[in-house]
């Protein structure tokens, strides 16, 4: 449910509060210095440092998942389910806290600018460690730069992505994806 900035100008309320969990370009990505920190607390190794799932729309799980991850020096990056990818910055304020900006642009099949969308959020890791919870602004800018405001207050939530070991398999590559296509799906050693 993130806002797909490539699809429509407009922005419902819906889509607008999907792309809490996740993120684009930080407002003061030019500004900060790497491994920023605030208030005394460091993106090194604190406990939100990972890859993540955006949780779309929690009440339709046929909705794809976005996937995004918070770097240890306070950048971030996501891939969108739809191929759009977003950048961004967050900076630690607490044990088990951070703040997060986030802001994409967006433009029209002829490549006019249709305006950004800023989302900033605070994140606040749940005690389980492989999930959290996001609250904060959404602010639409329009082509000229215009603002109405920021408006909220937005929620979101995202689960930690986890690594696994490969199972035994119950089938080959080539019954996976067709005989055409087992040799290019097949990672190279």
């Amino acid at each position: 449910m993130p806002y797909d900035m490539s699809r429509s100008s407009s922005l419902s309320r819906r889509t607008a509060v999907a792309g809490l969990g996740a993120g684009g370009l930080g407002l003061a990505l030019g500004a900060r210095t790497p491994h920023a920190a605030a208030q005394g607390f460091s993106t090194q190794a604190h406990p939100l440092v990972g890859t993540w799932f955006l949780e779309n729309s929690p009440e339709n799980p046929t909705d794809a998942r976005d996937l995004f991850s918070l770097h240890a020096d306070g950048t971030y990056i996501e891939a969108r389910a739809d191929g759009a990818v977003r950048l961004g910055a967050w900076e630690a304020t607490g044990p088990t806290t951070a703040t997060l900006t986030i802001e994409a642009y967006s433009r029209d099949e002829a490549g006019t600018n249709q305006g950004a969308i800023i989302i900033r959020l605070t994140l606040t890791l749940n005690p389980d460690g492989n999930s959290y919870t996001a609250a904060g602004t959404i602010e639409l800018i329009a082509p000229d730069g215009s603002s109405r405001g920021q408006a909220g207050p937005a929620t979101g939530t995202a689960t930690r992505l986890v690594v696994e070991a490969p199972g035994t398999p119950v089938m080959t590559l080539d019954e996976l994806f067709g005989s055409a296509g087992g040799a290019a799906a097949t990672p190279a050693s």
